[in-house]
């Protein structure tokens, strides 16, 4: 196994199999390690498909990285409100 195809592999692994079920999470903190873990699939799937010139599908996954980086930043300011209603 090549080093493109253990790139593949994680980033179905953090893009998919890791992310779905955290960010469907009632817990914001899982959310946010979701949207993390998204971020980081895409940052592979972008490496694997700029090596092979699937060019269109790297805009795609910077869509869903700029996507993912906007959840991360709405979520700590919901709970950076939350902390200091209390």
């Amino acid at each position: 196994m090549g080093m493109f195809e253990f790139f593949q592999l994680l980033s179905v692994f953090f893009g998919t199999l890791l992310a779905a079920p955290l960010i469907v999470s009632k817990k914001a903190k899982k959310r946010i390690f979701g949207f993390y873990a998204v971020a980081l699939g895409c940052f592979f799937a972008i490496i694997v498909q700029l090596y092979l010139g699937l060019y269109y599908f790297v805009f795609a996954n910077i869509f869903w990285l700029l996507n993912s980086f906007y959840g991360i930043k709405k979520l700590s300011k919901q709970n950076r409100k939350e902390i200091r209603s209390f």
